[in-house]
């Protein structure tokens, strides 16, 4: 791109504020709800095969989610970089921002992808993995680890694009790899057609494919039609600093998707005391959930390009009208999922799961729990405009307070009182005090 199209590119820095993040927030949602489907449909197929390869890939998913927390950090620190570069109207160091953040995704997922294929056995034995479900997961995740530098680079260049202020590219992408997951799942691991019959090994299979594809289709897009790569130079004087700057942001991000998990399987570990049936509920209950709050990360996604390219502006009362703006979007989807929810906090639950038990301890969960919505909400468009502004350290407090140092204590204490509704209660109060704490910092936002 020429210096004088420098001034005439699409930019968030105009225009009304709102509408922005609606355009925005939209095609990432679509986008999000296309991964959640793949996702399901997957261990749907997989379950066919009975329950010792459902077994084998719950142990895979920790391990896969741990790989997956990596990429989505670089992915949270490029766009970070890059939207504020664009922010700044200097595409030359978009170009060179973009090149970089690919090159460091490649080394890394390079070299992780070696490692965890090196490391199966011994880390799947930690885990407790049993002796029969080894041959199972070690061809799982052999064939697994093949795909994941072309899910880091694919991720990563979709952040470069989106960056920019174009989801729509990226929903496509998106929706295009939980498409050919879908399509292709059955006939590799069911050996439909002209397939072999893979079985587990098969949902591996349809995993790099669908990966390697959606990469090229990326890397086309960004080399020839966005021209934000430049192949020419992949090593530079300047490549550290790049990865510096990218790494500012990744690094806390990257920490921030390992908190999450990490509180879960210890909620999990308390909820086992009222038996099988809450950890059940709990299961089906976040699977709810996930849902129901996914407007929340996409319009946090959306305030994070936003926010960057504005911050590299130094437009500050644009991304404080973005902040209100998508609080107040959170604080009224949170209203209106919370009314939903506790209309149907009986007869959604029997659709995953018909136990009596499994019935009650779910319908608590979302009679409760979703009263605190609009809370966490705020407190997700908070983060995500903090790490806009290259400003993780506050941003993973924010993650660190919710899932750790308000929420394990508070329901450790009050599961010992109420029982399975004291969890609930500590989740409740833990989003209700994050969320406060988010809009004592969004009235600084900018400042």
């Amino acid at each position: 791109m020429k210096e004088n199209e420098v001034s005439t590119r699409p930019t968030l820095l105009e225009g009304d504020v709102s509408r922005h993040l609606t355009r925005l927030a939209l095609p990432l949602a679509w986008g999000m709800l296309a991964l959640t489907s793949f996702s399901v449909a997957d261990t749907f197929f997989i379950s066919r095969l009975g329950t010792q390869y459902l077994a084998a890939l719950g142990f895979c998913l920790p391990v896969v989610m741990f790989f997956m927390g990596l990429i989505f950090g670089l992915s949270v620190g490029t766009t970070s970089a890059v939207a504020r570069v664009y922010g700044e109207g200097d595409f030359e160091k978009v170009r060179r921002l973009a090149t970089d953040a690919l090159t460091l995704t490649g080394v890394l997922c390079g070299c992780g992808a070696v490692i965890g294929i090196a490391t199966i056995d011994p880390v799947f034995r930690l885990i407790g993995a049993k002796p029969e479900l080894m041959p199972l997961i070690h061809k799982y995740m052999a064939i697994w680890y093949c795909g994941w530098p072309f899910l880091g680079i694919m991720m990563v260049g979709n952040a470069c694009i989106r960056a920019t202020g174009d989801t729509r590219f990226v929903s496509r992408i998106m929706t295009l790899l939980a498409g050919i997951n879908i399509v292709l799942d059955p006939f590799l691991i069911f050996g439909w057609g002209p397939f072999p019959e893979m079985k587990l090994a098969g949902a591996a299979a349809t995993h790099v494919a669908a990966n390697y594809l959606t990469c090229m289709i990326s890397m086309f897009a960004l080399i020839y039609r966005r021209k934000m790569i430049d192949p020419q130079r992949l090593i530079h004087e300047g490549l550290t600093e790049s990865w510096k700057r990218i790494l500012h942001v990744a690094i806390p991000s990257i920490i921030s998707n390992q908190i999450a998990p990490i509180s879960a399987a210890i909620i999990t570990w308390m909820a086992a005391s009222f038996g099988k049936e809450a950890v059940a509920a709990l299961g089906v209950a976040t699977r709810i959930e996930s849902v129901a709050t996914l407007a929340f990360y996409s319009t946090g996604a959306a305030t994070s390009i936003f926010t960057g390219q504005n911050f590299g502006a130094g437009n500050f009362g644009r991304i404080k009208e973005a902040v209100a703006a998508g609080s107040r979007f959170s604080l009224g989807w949170g209203l209106l999922i919370a009314a939903f929810l506790w209309i149907f906090a009986e007869g959604i639950p029997p659709l995953f799961d018909a136990n009596p038990d499994v019935v009650h301890f779910t319908s608590q969960y979302l009679r409760w729990v979703p009263i605190s919505y609009g809370a966490m909400g705020t407190m997700v468009i908070s983060n995500a405009a903090l790490n806009g502004m290259a400003r993780p350290v506050p941003a993973t407090l924010l993650i660190l307070l919710k899932a750790i140092i308000i929420y394990i204590p508070l329901a450790y204490v009050l599961q010992q009182h109420f029982g399975f509704l004291g969890i609930l209660m500590a989740l409740m109060a833990t989003n209700f005090a994050v969320g406060f704490i988010s809009y004592l910092w969004n009235r600084e936002v900018a400042s």
